[in-house]
């Protein structure tokens, strides 16, 4: 499907259907600091947007939406991450509206925040536990790479307070398939609310709209699934926006008004 397609369909389909807005919409967006967002929020020929949180792999953030949740994340154990930890996340959560903290990204890839299971529940307990009954609590976010890592990690964290799990999927834009079993293992494997914060399917831009197309009424409709955010704000992928921002692509505009429940554009 060609750009001027995708921009055709959503038109097309303004014309024949009309949007009931969601009181809970689970969409959200991965964003580094120097990439635009503003424009994600607010409407689209008239159609509201579904993004309501946002976070930006680190622990505060220079542009907070006024229509997004920012999610605070301690990224890795480093002192850099340790350091700036307490007073940000106190500060975002008693004074900026956060409700949730995201804990470790990727603990089980070498050349991201790299922990055992153990060292990430040592880890866990002393900067994630102390925000227990204040915040609702994030578990290491792992990769489709990341099953007996996370599986070791919950035994090793068994009395730790985890609200939910958040993990990430990368595969090929033909395998929406994939996805859905991954996201269903993770939530039979936790019994807990799953947060998808990074998700891309690998292909063309026509193969990531046919993607999303199956992959946000899967996540819409599954009560397990909490919230959501395709990877295409981040510095090395800006899929979601035109030549850098800040207007959207037609691929951000699929991913950020189509209706709940529905990725085929707005309708």
């Amino acid at each position: 499907m060609s750009r001027s397609t995708i921009i055709a369909s959503f038109a097309s389909s303004l014309l024949v259907a009309s949007v009931a807005a969601d009181p809970w919409p689970k969409r959200g967006l991965a964003a580094n600091d120097d990439i635009p967002i503003y424009e994600f929020g607010g409407s689209w020929n008239g159609y509201s947007s579904e993004v309501n949180w946002q976070y930006n792999w680190d622990s505060t953030t220079s542009q907070k939406q006024t229509f997004a949740e920012y999610v605070p994340m301690l990224w890795g154990t480093s002192s850099d991450h340790t350091t700036q930890w307490f007073d940000n996340a106190w500060y975002w959560l008693d004074n900026g509206g956060s409700g949730h903290l995201l804990a470790f990204n990727e603990p089980e890839q070498s050349g991201q925040s790299n922990l055992t299971p153990q060292q990430a529940a040592d880890a866990y307990i002393t900067y994630m536990e102390p925000f227990a009954g204040h915040a609702s609590l994030g578990a290491p976010a792992v990769s489709n790479d990341g099953y007996e890592w996370l599986s070791e990690f919950l035994q090793a964290c068994s009395g730790c307070t985890i609200d939910f799990v958040p993990i990430h999927w990368y595969n090929d834009a033909s395998l929406e398939s994939d996805l859905e079993n991954w996201v269903n293992s993770i939530c039979s494997l936790t019994g807990r609310q799953v947060w998808l914060t990074e998700f891309q399917a690998l292909g063309s831009i026509d193969e990531q709209s046919t993607f999303l197309r199956s992959a946000i009424p899967f996540l819409d409709d599954n009560d397990c699934v909490y919230r959501y955010a395709y990877f295409g704000t981040a510095d090395n992928s800006e899929v979601l926006l035109e030549n850098g921002g800040p207007s959207l692509s037609p691929l951000g505009v699929q991913y950020t008004f189509s209706a709940y429940g529905n990725g085929d554009g707005p309708n």
